[in-house]
């Protein structure tokens, strides 16, 4: 149980990101329940989303469960990878 409630958090976490850059991200395509594509707006740059993002992405995180976001250029060219909670889980297998 505790599983499916970790991922009913991605999809708000999601939506605070957008609401973080409005002018930045056009949509978001679930591939997986932990694999997402995020399609930016036309002219942002996949590389300077993730530089900006990953200085404030902590902050939104509430769950445990690893994901991969994929930065997509609207012209499709770039792709950039940005896996969220990754070592967390290797940390919690430890103990």
């Amino acid at each position: 149980m505790e599983k499916n409630e970790e991922y009913v958090k991605i999809p708000n976490f999601l939506n605070r990101i957008k609401s973080e850059w409005p002018g930045k991200i056009d949509h978001f395509e679930f591939k997986t329940p932990t694999v997402i594509y995020v399609y930016l707006k036309e002219g942002i740059s996949s590389m300077d989303f993730l530089g900006s993002l990953s200085r404030k992405i902590e902050r939104y995180i509430d769950f445990t469960i690893p994901i991969i976001l994929y930065h997509i250029e609207r012209d499709g060219m770039n792709l950039r990878s940005h896996p969220i909670n990754w070592y967390s889980t290797i940390q919690g297998r430890k103990g």
